[in-house]
């Protein structure tokens, strides 16, 4: 599969950056999980469900106090993991507005101690991520920046 290829290339700049982070981006939610599914298949990477994770860690906490804990839910999901890289797919939940945290923000910590790909529920346009449409009350826009890596798969040949 040729984005596989593309997303090894992408890896191959992660000792250039500061950032340890690839974003898989796409409309197509079953391509990106497929992608990474394929990914965890063929190397040393773990597949999380992030949104599976982190909802069973924060389910005993009280609905207005989950913002004060997912960083530290985060950290615990990633310490159990013993690979040198984790692939996080389903990460919708990092936008719920309850949870007051800035998903990109959060993701690139978390790769500063270990490569991270995430698979981005959104799609690419006018060099920003974007998640949702504008007007929903999760829409976010992040432009892209050159300390992390992005892979647009709706712009390549699958």
């Amino acid at each position: 599969m040729l984005v596989t290829i593309d997303v090894e290339k992408a890896l191959m700049l992660f000792p250039h950056k500061f950032y340890k982070l690839l974003l898989i981006a796409g409309a197509n939610s079953h391509k990106r999980s497929h992608l990474l599914k394929q990914l965890a298949e063929g190397s040393d990477c773990f597949y999380t469900n992030l949104n599976l994770a982190l909802a069973q860690r924060l389910m005993t906490v009280p609905i207005n106090e989950r913002c004060l804990h997912i960083n530290q839910c985060i950290d615990e999901i990633v310490k159990d993991i013993d690979t040198e890289t984790v692939l996080f797919d389903h990460i919708e939940i990092l936008f719920e507005k309850s949870l007051k945290t800035n998903p990109l923000a959060l993701l690139k910590n978390l790769s500063r101690n270990r490569k991270l790909i995430a698979a981005w529920p959104g799609i690419i346009k006018d060099e920003s991520l974007i998640y949702a449409k504008p007007g929903h009350p999760e829409y976010v826009k992040y432009p892209i920046e050159v300390d992390f890596t992005v892979v647009d798969l709706d712009q390549m040949e699958l």
